[in-house]
């Protein structure tokens, strides 16, 4: 039995196709052009390119594992990655 990860919070796990999804909202623009540019940092750090829908004020994220297959330990750590990039734009 494989242990069950927890995800961030905001963070979806969805099972057609297997996924993760998360969807960020910002006051401006601007503070969406920096968490776009800090998931680009991200991305090239973990060489993981998820699926991203914009706009003005908000960005959707999913996340697949490689090759089809379920997300896994590397997909989840870009997940908390990007929820703490995030947060400092929407945190509490």
């Amino acid at each position: 039995m494989q242990p069950t990860i927890e995800l961030p919070e905001a963070w979806k796990a969805v099972s057609q196709p297997p996924s993760l999804f998360c969807r960020y909202e910002f006051k401006s623009y601007a503070q969406t052009r920096e968490f776009l540019d800090g998931l680009a940092v991200l991305s090239e750090e973990t060489r993981l390119f998820p699926d991203l829908g914009f706009a003005r004020t908000f960005v959707n994220i999913t996340l697949r594992g490689r090759d089809g297959a379920a997300p896994g330990v590397a997909e989840i750590d870009y997940a908390r990655r990007a929820a703490v990039l995030a947060a400092a734009w929407t945190g509490p």
